[in-house]
């Protein structure tokens, strides 16, 4: 299935002004070149479906491992009229974040989501 990413600052030809956002598409972008359901494409024209990403976000945590960060990404699907919310978490120790990991798991949702609705998305395009 075709999807388009991009960030939700981006709009009408204008650039998302948030770097975050910016580099999650990228994280989402090279996750989703791996996947066997969804094949990112450069123009929303072109797309089934566009992923959207909304925010992400680091929280620290204190846990029975010690102090984590927890890095969270929440990105929107829309296919025609319908749209449909993922968030990925992921903990890291130190001071590392983890969105690429939590873009994985957002990807992972994705791929269960179109697997389960591959022929509806086939006909809202």
């Amino acid at each position: 299935m075709p999807v388009y990413v991009r960030s939700s600052g981006a709009a009408d030809g204008f650039t998302d002004p948030s770097k975050d956002r910016q580099d999650s598409v990228k994280d989402l972008a090279k996750r989703l070149d791996k996947s066997r359901l969804v094949r990112v494409v450069e123009s929303e024209s072109d797309a089934a479906a566009v992923v959207e990403v909304l925010s992400r976000g680091t929280t620290r945590e204190t846990n029975l491992l010690g102090r984590q960060n927890k890095s969270a990404l929440t990105v929107r699907l829309t296919a025609g009229d319908y749209s449909v919310e993922f968030t990925g978490a992921s903990g890291s120790k130190g001071l590392l974040t983890g969105y690429g990991a939590a873009a994985g798991k957002v990807v992972d949702q994705l791929n269960a989501w179109v697997e389960a609705n591959r022929e509806r998305l086939m006909s809202v395009k």
